[in-house]
């Protein structure tokens, strides 16, 4: 399973398994290896915030009352886009604040 970090020289990196990351790069219609500019991110984070919201409408997050109740450890842990991507977000955010460029490999 491979690795994808989305990397700032000042703002950070985050890092996702290659199938999540393609899935959000689908959403921003960009391709599996490349850079956001300043310039594109306005519009890029308006689509992915698209995303995130049609994935909280057709999939609702419920956490758990009681996380230490048996039952509930015997559940899976679903995982959803919008969770996933919301640590992307917030580094596309602050890399427009600062004006700075966002890069990943492939």
């Amino acid at each position: 399973m491979s690795l994808i970090t989305f990397r700032s020289s000042t703002q950070g990196s985050v890092i996702m398994f290659g199938d999540n990351a393609k899935q959000l790069l689908a959403a921003m219609a960009l391709p599996e290896s490349g850079e956001m500019t300043t310039a594109e991110l306005t519009a890029k984070i308006a689509l992915l915030k698209a995303a995130i919201d049609a994935d909280k409408t057709h999939n609702a997050i419920v956490w758990p009352e009681e996380p230490d109740d048996d039952i509930d450890q015997e559940q899976p842990i679903i995982i959803h886009f919008s969770q996933r991507a919301a640590p992307m977000l917030q580094l596309m955010e602050r890399c427009l604040a600062a004006a700075e460029t966002i890069r990943w490999p492939a």
